[in-house]
């Protein structure tokens, strides 16, 4: 299998211009918010894994580019959605769709983006009905995390707290090497690809929820909005103090916000929280090894890939 950055160089130019070729009608004001919104199109993470899948397997060059297109498109709807229902003002290093342009363009573009993944994996003249189909079930899966994510009113057990971070991350991060995979004709169990990137998708959740709550010198936004924390539940259940916080959690007065903010991130809760994203990171490297040899390097590379995004948001070093 090429190194990575030898697929990044020869093929997400190829990416860039499938995009520009692919953007709504110049006549529409889509096209004006698509063209502010590709400006800066993030690292291509999941294009980058659907890519490194199909090289690996050898799979037709424009069948592989069109499902790494789709599965970012679809990533990308996600994020732009979420600003919309997250009130976020920046993304990217600019200002969000909903911010620059407003709500009502931020929803049509990203359900553009939906409908325009949904064609792209169409394309494939073999599987174009199983990859429609699988990035229809990934969507679904998304929302429902998502969902559980915003409609959060409590605390969530340690139970709950993972199984909705593995439903925000997971199914976006599986679909592009699955998909790959299926396209490819690769018929494996992929049970251990599933369980492997629901570790990863723990780990990196676990620490951006590290990163909400410390330094305490910036507002929680998890606090703020009562959503699920692996760190709030641990100090919940563990924390001392913890009957006043989840009293005081429950109820709909923030004017102490600040205080339990300090009060969680100066508690052992944080290294308990960082001792599970090490213990996230390690069990999925250890089912690199049950898969299809084929999948081996391009797993590795993804645990590899969120260990380092862990290790630089730790050193303060990622937003």
């Amino acid at each position: 299998m090429p190194p990575l950055r030898i697929i990044q160089s020869q093929t997400l130019q190829l990416l860039d211009d499938l995009y520009r070729q692919e953007m709504p009608d110049p006549h529409s004001s889509l096209f004006k918010a698509a063209i502010y919104h590709f400006k800066n199109p993030g690292k291509s993470f999941r294009a980058q894994l659907a890519l490194s899948t199909g090289t690996a397997l050898d799979l037709n060059e424009q069948d592989n580019l069109h499902w790494a297109a789709a599965c970012e498109l679809l990533h990308n709807a996600s994020l732009i959605h979420d600003d919309i229902s997250d009130a976020s003002t920046h993304r990217r290093g600019q200002e969000s769709i909903r911010e620059h342009f407003g709500s009502d363009m931020a929803l049509c573009l990203g359900d553009w983006m939906v409908a325009k993944a949904f064609e792209l994996a169409a394309r494939n003249s073999r599987h174009g009905g199983s990859l429609t189909a699988l990035l229809a079930q990934s969507m679904q899966e998304t929302c429902s995390g998502q969902i559980a994510d915003i409609g959060q009113r409590r605390f969530a057990d340690l139970d709950e707290w993972q199984r909705i971070a593995k439903g925000k991350t997971a199914p976006l991060l599986i679909a592009p090497i699955k998909g790959a995979a299926l396209a490819a004709g690769l018929n494996a169990d992929l049970l251990s690809l599933e369980q492997l990137v629901g570790q990863c998708g723990l780990a990196y959740q676990g620490r951006n929820d590290i990163d909400d709550i410390i330094p305490s010198s910036h507002r929680s936004s998890d606090l703020d909005g009562r959503k699920p924390n692996l760190v709030i539940s641990l100090f919940a259940q563990q924390g001392v103090g913890r009957d006043d916080f989840c009293l005081w959690y429950q109820s709909k007065d923030n004017s102490q916000l600040a205080h339990w903010q300090r009060r969680i991130a100066a508690s052992d809760m944080i290294l308990k929280a960082n001792q599970s994203v090490e213990y996230w990171l390690v069990q999925a490297d250890q089912l690199v090894k049950r898969l299809p040899l084929q999948l081996q390097a391009v797993a590795q590379g993804l645990v590899a890939s969120v260990a380092l995004r862990t290790t630089f948001k730790s050193q303060g070093h990622f937003a």
